[in-house]
Parts: structure tokens; sequence; C-alpha cells
């Protein structure tokens, strides 16, 4: 436990020691994430439905004011004297100004106030204005009288939301000509044919009531007023004033809902949003306030945010404090550990060791002890085999062994072995009882128990099992296995006799090929049969004094695929005795050709042993015979180099001589004209006559320029014998006669 604590390395350490302290801390803030997170949302929600109430309720408060004083204002202008005097009698033209200043006052004391009109049945009277008194047809707010002569729709103390020319519109450039107001109606009962005959209208400011809105959209909510037939008293970005709001779903559900005020969440205009709404309590509005649900939550994600980042930087600096307390927690630590798997590792080891070293001995030798002590021997060791069972050996041969000895070192080579035997016993685990015993560099034994039984039934499942084991061991380890399989044998004092047997079996690899899987049955014990092939060694012999290295070739392929229909012991013996005449082959051109050929029996014949297949047999004895061919080769072609030095060396030393010719020169060298004649040209290019006469005029030329010697004499100095032929070649050499050369070198001198 102590051990699978520590581990390997100060880092394992910190995580053995630090991994449930983290995961918990994960775990529990997830949880607490979740339930805050929660929390959090389910107290914002609160806190903006307490804040937008009290928003809306003061928004409301603000209407209610207003409402209460249109309502004053209203009323007390209806008892004003002066007022009355416009309500229900005529004014004489030169008072209006009186009149005017009176209902000025009205306006300016109150700054929701946007107009006033006074309606007495055939005129209006307004402030402000550039006149103060209209008929009808001259009234340029032609949208009050449809209100006025419809009584039944709209009563006294109403308030109607309506489009009116603005007074402005000529005075300044920048006003529109059109604004919207409130109007509050206020009008005797006394009625004429269902149409208002005095009336009092206050007209209020819709950028009064804005403001008013606009003070609470302090969080990027929207507030809207809707009255009581759903018609918006409020300007928005997503609908017009005066638009139809009962067919919008969150003003469905409001309506639905018999409280005065409340809230929820829905979808308006495509935005998640949290909805509340009131009762203003006057005039049947309703005020709404819209809020985007992520505006709500955005604070929460900050908080979440800083809460998540305070929580991993405190977990970080956890894990730093615990590193270092696990790096100076492992160096002392470490001592017992190393300490306590080197005695662990020498136990097993040693255990090991001996148990191989028993089980070699039980298979390499016939000297048992008792089966008292041989039983305690196999519970001593914990072998799993049965003393008094029937068994079978596995030989298990590393395929391409020296390949594997190149690829990997005496400690990688051991681990794959450990591996091999660790696959067998995977493969054997619930169907043998066995053991598996190192005997040699490139061969594992598997010592096995049977069942009595057929035998023919047993070795077809061992067969498929041996299959299996091939197929694992090349899958997962890359290594290539042969494999013999003995025969079943009841006792084991047995074991060494079928042990040899098997590795017997195992030597004809090199005639099934790799990854074969042999027993007795599957190869061929004929001997009686066999005759050395005496007469195809001859002329394998013969061939290759001779040279004829592609004849050889085919002989020795004739020689061992014939052995190789026979048993191991004929093939060998056949590759013995090749051995032994291409020795005495090598040594025959190595007389006769004056050449050393790098042939060692001895090196060849340990090599042979090693060799795994036919095909490399034949390999490597062709590529013996392709260096004997090199060999020949490089011996003639320096034959030939020297006679042809040779060659030049008379023609270079004689060109003063008219006999020379290619007949002298074959005669002195000792080879025929013909072949001289044929090799020179070969090398040179040139015949050895064209080259006499080359070698002639390059003498003549020379002379002819630096001494005053004869033409004739010169011509006879360098060995021509005829004039007119020194003339013709010297003239096709250098385009002039010997003279006229001559005087050319002359003159340039």
């Amino acid at each position: 436990m102590f051990k699978q604590l520590v581990l390997k390395n100060p880092f394992q350490l910190f995580l053995t020691i630090s991994l449930p302290f983290l995961i918990s801390a994960l775990v529990l803030l997830l949880v607490q994430s979740s339930l805050l997170n929660r929390n959090f949302e389910h107290f914002a929600l609160q806190m903006i439905y307490s804040q937008q109430q009290t928003d809306l309720q003061n928004t409301s408060r603000n209407v209610q004011a207003m409402a209460q004083s249109v309502r004053s204002v209203a009323i007390t202008a209806f008892f004003d004297d002066m007022i009355k005097d416009l309500l229900y009698s005529d004014v004489a033209e030169e008072e209006y100004v009186k009149y005017q200043k009176k209902m000025e006052s009205y306006k300016n004391i109150y700054p929701f106030l946007q107009s006033i009109y006074i309606y007495n049945g055939r005129n209006m009277y307004t402030v402000p204005s550039e006149g103060f008194v209209f008929d009808r047809a001259g009234f340029p707010d032609k949208g009050i009288f449809p209100i006025l002569d419809d009584i039944r729709n709209n009563r006294s103390h109403s308030i109607v939301l309506r489009e009116i020319p603005n007074v402005l519109s000529g005075i300044s450039t920048d006003a529109p000509s059109k604004i919207h107001v409130y109007s509050y109606l206020f009008f005797d009962t006394q009625l004429r044919e269902g149409k208002v005959s005095e009336a009092i209208i206050l007209n209020i400011s819709e950028e009064w009531v804005k403001q008013n809105i606009s003070a609470a959209d302090e969080k990027n909510n929207r507030i809207q007023i809707v009255d009581a037939s759903g018609r918006l008293m409020t300007a928005d970005p997503d609908r017009k004033l005066l638009s139809d709001m009962n067919n919008v779903d969150y003003m469905k559900k409001i309506n639905s809902l018999k409280e005065p005020s409340g809230s929820f969440r829905m979808n308006a205009s495509g935005v998640d949003s949290f909805i509340t709404y009131t009762d203003t309590g006057v005039f049947g509005w309703k005020m709404v306030s819209i809020t985007p649900y992520t505006k709500i939550l955005q604070e929460i994600s900050i908080m979440k945010k800083k809460t998540v980042m305070l929580v991993l930087l405190l977990l970080a600096i956890s894990m730093l404090i615990m590193l270092y307390f696990s790096r100076r927690l492992y160096l002392p630590v470490k001592l017992v550990i190393q300490n306590y798997n080197r005695l662990e590792s020498e136990q097993k080891s040693e255990f090991y060791n001996r148990k191989q070293q028993f089980l070699r001995k039980l298979v390499q030798t016939n000297d048992f002890e008792s089966a008292r002590s041989l039983h305690n021997a196999f519970q001593q060791y914990r072998i799993a085999l049965d003393p008094a069972d029937t068994f079978r050996v596995l030989l298990l041969r590393i395929d391409y062994y020296s390949d594997f000895c190149s690829k990997y070192n005496a400690r990688e080579r051991d681990l794959l072995k450990f591996g091999i035997m660790n696959i067998v016993s995977e493969h054997l685990n619930g169907h043998h009882k066995h053991e598996c015993v190192e005997v040699a560099e490139d061969q594992i034994l598997v010592l096995m128990n049977e069942r009595a039984g057929d035998d023919s039934e047993h070795r077809e499942k061992t067969l498929l099992l041996v299959q299996d084991i091939q197929s694992s061991t090349s899958t997962y380890l890359r290594v290539s296995l042969s494999v013999a399989v003995s025969e079943l044998f009841e006792a084991l004092s047995n074991l060494n006799f079928h042990y040899l047997k098997t590795v017997d079996l195992s030597d004809y690899r090199i005639i099934k090929g790799r990854q074969a899987i042999i027993t007795e049955g599957s190869i061929s014990h004929r001997n009686e049969d066999f005759k050395y092939p005496q007469e195809q060694e001859k002329e394998l012999a013969d061939a290759l004094i001779q040279g004829k290295f592609s004849e050889a070739n085919r002989l020795l392929g004739v020689m061992i695929d014939h052995a190789s229909s026979f048993s191991y012991t004929a093939l060998n013996s056949v590759l013995i005795r090749l051995l032994l005449s291409v020795r005495h082959a090598v040594e025959l051109l190595e007389s006769n050709h004056s050449i050393k050929v790098n042939f060692n029996f001895q090196a060849y014949l340990t090599k042979l042993q090693k060799i795994e297949t036919l095909d490399e047999i034949k390999s490597d004895f062709h590529a013996l015979f392709e260096h004997l061919a090199q060999e020949l080769v490089a011996k003639k072609d320096n034959k030939h180099l020297n006679l042809i030095e040779d060659v030049a060396r008379i023609v270079q030393r004689d060109f003063a001589n008219p006999a020379l010719s290619l007949d002298t020169v074959a005669d002195e060298v000792g080879f025929s004209s013909p072949y001289v004649g044929k090799l020179f040209r070969k090398h040179f290019l040139v015949s050895v006559n064209d080259y006499i006469n080359q070698i002639r005029l390059t003498h003549a030329t020379e002379w002819i320029a630096t001494t005053d010697d004869t033409i004739t004499d010169i011509m006879l100095q360098s060995g021509f014998s005829s004039r007119s032929h020194f003339f013709t070649l010297f003239k096709k050499e250098h385009g002039l006669t010997p003279s006229q050369y001559r005087t050319m070198i002359k003159k340039s001198g």
C-alpha cells in the first residue's frame, strides 16, 4: 500500500495525495455553484421584481398625481368666473387679452400642460396659439371635434391620446409639425343632441409623461402604458403609439391574470424577458415593464466568474503548496521505496532464477530425485504441473534471431522472452497446467500436462492453441515464432528424451520455413533411399573452376531441393559436403588465377548452423559464387591492363625501327596478333599500326621544329621508310608539308 501511494516520482506522490482533495473540491464547487446559481437567480428575480414594482408604482403615482392635478385644474377652471364667461357667454373682442392671460396663467402653473382649450359650442378659445378665438371651421386642431361630438365613447374626466398641430412648428425650424398629447376632457352634463356644448380640454405633454417613465428606465428595461381598450399610450422601439396590444402574448397573459400587479418570464419581441406589470388606478391604464433576462443575470454572471476565479486561484495556490511539500516528503521516502523495491526485485529475481534453474535441470538431465523430493520441489517453486499426469512439450524458437539480437539489447531480449511466456500462459490457462522454461537463447520450452486419451484429438486442440500463440506474439510483440510439438508421454523421467527429440524436430524449420508448426507427422524421416549426388557435386566443382557460376547456382539448388525431400540429417550432410566441395574449388581458383578469395570453411560451417531457411542457404552460396566471379573478372582485367601497357611500352621504345608492326609486337608479348590487336583497339580505340604512326609522327614534328636536319633524315630517324606515306600523314595531321611547317615555325619564332 505504501509503495502504491508513493509510486515513482514526487509528481505522482503529489497526484496521489491531492487527487481526492482536488476531486472533492471540484465536486463541491460544481454543487455549490449549481445551488448558488439557482438561489442567486431567484434572489435576482426577486430584487428585479421589487425594483421594477417600485419603479412602476412611482411612475403610477406620478400618473395619479398628474390625473389629480389635471382634474383639479379642470374643476378649478370650471368654477372660475372668467372661464365660465368663455363657456357660457359671449366675450367682447377687446377683452380677449384679459381672458387669454387668464388661460396662460393656468398653463404656466402646471408644467405638464401643453395647451388648454375652452369650447362653448360655437367658438374654441386656446392657448398657446397664433390666435385666441377660432370657430369650428377655422380651428387647426380639427381632431378634437369628433371626440366632443361622440359623448357616448368620450365621457367627462376621460383622457385621449391623439396627435395635434404643433404651434411652434412655424416659429422653430427644428419643431415637428405634429405632436402627441394626452387630452383630458371635462364638460358640463348639459347636452344637446348627444354633443358636448361646453368643454374644457387640457392637453398633457407626451414629453412630460415620457420623462416620468424614463426616470424609471435605468436598468435597460422598457416601460409601456396600455389603456383600458388595449392601445399603447407610450412610444416604444418595437411598436407605434396607439398600436393594438390585445394580441401581444404578454398582454394576453396580463389580461388573463386577475391580480392588479405581478411578474412572469416570457418571450417578448423575440427576446427572453422578465415582465412586470401594475394597474395605475387611473384612466384604466396599466404599466408594463419589460427587461431582457440576460441583463438580469449579467450581474450574477459577473459574480459567478469572480467566485470561480477566486476558488480556482485558491485551488492553484493549494496545489502549489501541496506540490512543494510532496517534493519535500518524497526525498526521504524515496530511499525507503528504493530499498524496498530492490529487496523485492532481488527476491523475485532470485526465486524466478532458482525456479528456472530447477526446470532446466529437470529438462536437460535424467538425474531425478525421489518422488517425495520431486513433490516437495514442485511445491517449493510453486510449479503448476502434476508429475503423475501425461505430458507434452512445445519448443518455441524465435525466427529472424540474428535480426532480433541486433535490434534489441540483452535486457530488451529478456523482456520480450518474458512477454512471450506471458502470452503462452494467457492462452494455455484454463486448458492445461504448464510451465515455461528458457532453455537456450532463441528457445523457450513449454512443459504442459494433458489428459490421457486420444492423442490425435489432443494434438489438434494443441495445434489451434499454438496458432493463437503465434498470432498474438506477432501482433503484440512483433516477434515471429516457429513451434515444434512433441508427442504425448506419460513419465516425467522421459522428459529429457522427448526434449532432445523436439529440439531435433525444430531443426526442420530450415525446410518448413519460419512460423512453421512442426510435428512428427509433418516431416519425412527417409534416409534409406537417399544417395548422395556425387555426379552433380563434380559438375558443380567443375562449373566453379571454369567460372560457370550460373550453372553452379543451378546445380546447388537442385542438390539442396533434392536433399530437403528427405530427412534433416540427409540435408545437413549434403550441406557439409557442398561446403567441402566449394572449398576445394576455391583453392583451385586461387591457385590457377593467383587470386585470394575470402572463404573460411569453419566460419561458413558455423554460419550454416544458424541459418533458418533453405532460401537463406541458397542466397548465401549465391553470394559466395558472385564474389568468386568478381574476383576472376578483376584478375582478368588486371592481366589485360598489363598486356596493353607492355604493347605501348614496346612501341615507344622501337618506333624508329621501320620493321616495327603488330606482328613483331605480338611476338614479343607472347600472344597472337588478332588477340593483341583486338585488345589494344578496345582500350585505346585505335589499331596498333595507327598508334605506331602517331608516335613516329609526334617525334618527326618535334624534330622538324627544333633541328636543322633534312626532312629525309628526320623521316628515316622517325621510322618511316616511304617518303610519300610520311608526307601524306604529315599533311593530313598539320595541313602543311614538312617544309612549309618548318618555315611557318621559324617565322613565328
